[in-house]
């Protein structure tokens, strides 16, 4: 392990504290090290009795304030149960640092690692520790524990912060046990509850995934979800694919991304948001001024019965944004500047019960379009929800009419029909992976969005023939199954690359098509596309009666298994611009030579 940025997060705490500024860390769970640890990691909460799996699902945070006050919180799920989720907000208070006259306090530190992981043998040092003598707060239930309200305080030793501290690695972590009581049961199953074991580690910042928060409509009285609404442009842009959301040390954050309409995806803007000047609670200026902003059904918040705490959001107070055109908006800018704090938090993207954020802003036409004029009639209204996992709509495939067919050796693809297309980043075709991208990529297989409902699909050439499990999958889940049938060619067929780019290499594939017999094939080429036929021998779609024809010196048996034989053309030369090559195969049995010979299709392709 190297213990080096950790010590380095440790030493930049100290120094935060003494310039009186707030100390921001992410939470994520704590993996346990096997060459240092004992007990199990990799989970942020383990609850005997409901799920001993709770991840960090989004938002995680540890602000530790110069009053000696800290707060954590964020949204946990459970591994093996998805919607089996919590909002945690909790309040630590009384902190003891090295030097008081009670450190460390009574029962601590807690030292479950191995004993070689600590000083002298090992590096991790007890005696810098800190602890937090009271932790309070709650859990408040979504989804599958929706209505749940779990009341949370310190049980036994202190909670203890440091390099090593969260008994599992050697990173700069938190440890706590934590009893619990149920205030208000979830409408499921949701038995007694009595201690939990809070783990975690305090990196500097993480990444998380930005998405457009769905509606939720037992809280929002929204027709739809979306990222932004520029009034008198649009409403409906989401975030495809998923964006970005980062919170700094240093109090700032950036949200980026690319926002397209789902009925127009040609029609987008990349945003690049820029937010500082970040207020917590337990900070005297918490919340600022006109804020929180709650959009939300008045039942959504503990106010009116609900599980959202807008006490536990954050706020950044200066935001500016710049939304740079796409698609029809290309050559457009568009300028953001706050018309109010930005809000983060469980259930602050006015939508859902998710972690995320929402903000208004004045809206600065900087240059038009070159395709159109754009004129915004009011403030922009931006929405987002920050995840670990992006929280994306379900991707659906529809089962077709007549069932999804492909031959093996083609450069034609199959469009699939579903819902929720736009997210898929990957397609599943049995084992094989294909990712986004064009003619080009046809070696290793493509798909391209058309729409939101249709993609189309190009399958890896040179597979068995045979019925394929199908799969669209997005950043954070899987379709349902569908199957894809790749039947062999019914006649000889040639297939390559369309373009040929110096430097390049065109595989070129042969199938043998309907012949059973193990066959061999040779292949022919020519810058002519002018026929060469030799009467009762073979009759070739190239070479100028053979003053332009040129044979691959190579004899190449076609697969038992998938009728395919190739061979790779290259490096191709360039200064043939201008140019095309012309290709064809011959196929032979050697075994019962029988003429006049067999040969494929004649593919071109432009230099």
């Amino acid at each position: 392990m190297n213990y080096i940025l950790p010590l380095a997060t440790l030493l930049a705490f100290s120094v935060a504290t003494q310039a009186q500024q707030p100390t921001y860390h992410a939470t994520i769970d704590a993996d346990a090290d096997p060459a240092l640890a004992v007990l199990p990691g990799g989970v942020l909460l383990a609850v005997p009795g409901l799920a001993d799996d709770f991840e960090i699902a989004g938002g995680g945070q540890f602000v530790e304030l110069p009053n000696g006050d800290a707060r954590l919180t964020g949204r946990v799920r459970s591994r093996s149960s998805l919607f089996s989720a919590f909002l945690v907000d909790l309040q630590f208070s009384q902190r003891i640092v090295p030097g008081a006259a009670n450190y460390p306090p009574s029962g601590s530190p807690s030292l479950g690692l191995l004993a070689s992981a600590y000083v002298p043998v090992g590096a991790i040092d007890p005696a810098t520790f800190h602890y937090f003598a009271q932790v309070d707060g709650r859990l408040y239930g979504t989804h599958a524990y929706d209505g749940a309200i779990v009341d949370v305080q310190l049980v036994g030793n202190a909670a203890q912060l440091g390099v090593g501290a969260n008994d599992r690695n050697g990173e700069y972590g938190l440890l706590a046990e934590l009893a619990l009581t149920v205030v208000q049961p979830a409408a499921g199953p949701f038995g007694p509850l009595t201690t939990a074991t809070l783990t975690c580690d305090l990196p500097v910042s993480r990444t998380d995934a930005a998405a457009h928060p769905e509606v939720d409509s037992t809280r929002s009285a929204l027709a739809f979800g979306r990222a932004i609404e520029l009034p008198g442009i649009a409403d409906d842009y989401v975030f495809v694919p998923a964006g970005t959301f980062v919170e700094r040390p240093d109090g700032t954050a950036a949200l980026s991304g690319r926002l397209v309409r789902l009925p127009q995806l040609d029609d987008g803007w990349d945003l690049a948001l820029a937010l500082s000047n970040r207020t917590d609670p337990g900070m005297p200026n918490h919340p600022p001024a006109g804020s929180p902003v709650l959009g939300m059904l008045p039942g959504a918040y503990v106010g009116g019965g609900g599980v959202i705490d807008p006490a536990a959001w954050r706020y950044y107070e200066v935001a500016t944004a710049t939304l740079t055109g796409i698609g029809i908006n290309d050559g457009g800018l568009l300028m953001l500047a706050n018309a109010g704090a930005v809000q983060v938090g469980g259930g602050a993207n006015q939508t859902n019960a998710f972690h995320g954020g929402a903000g208004t802003f004045t809206v600065t036409v900087a240059a038009q379009p070159s395709a159109r004029t754009l004129n915004p009639t009011g403030d922009a209204e931006l929405t987002f929800l920050a995840s670990r996992y992006p929280v994306l709509p379900l991707p659906v495939l529809t089962p077709p009419a007549q069932p999804y067919t492909l031959p093996t050796l083609t450069d034609q693809g199959v469009t699939l029909e579903g819902d929720n297309l736009a997210w898929i980043e990957l397609v599943a075709i049995g084992a094989d992976l294909a990712g986004r991208g064009s003619e080009a990529n046809w070696l290793s297989g493509w798909f391209r969005v058309l729409d939101n409902q249709h993609l189309e699909l190009h399958a890896r050439p040179g597979r068995a023939p045979g019925v394929y499990d199908l799969r669209a999958l997005n950043a954070a889940v899987a379709s349902n199954l569908e199957h894809l049938t790749l039947a062999a060619p019914t006649q000889p067929t040639l297939v390559a690359e369309h373009e040929a780019p110096g430097g390049s290499f065109l595989h070129l594939h042969v199938h043998q098509g309907a012949a059973t017999a193990a066959l061999t094939s040779a292949i022919a080429w020519s810058f002519s596309s002018q026929p060469t036929v030799i009467p009762g021998f073979v009759t070739l779609g190239l070479g100028n009666n053979g003053i332009g024809l040129r044979v691959i010196p190579a004899l190449l048996p076609n697969d038992p298994v998938t009728g395919i034989a190739r061979y790779d053309l290259g490096p191709i030369p360039g200064g043939f611009s201008g140019y095309s090559f012309f290709f064809q195969a011959i196929t032979v049995d050697l075994a019962n030579f029988v003429t006049p010979l067999s040969t494929t299709n004649v593919w071109s392709v432009p230099l």
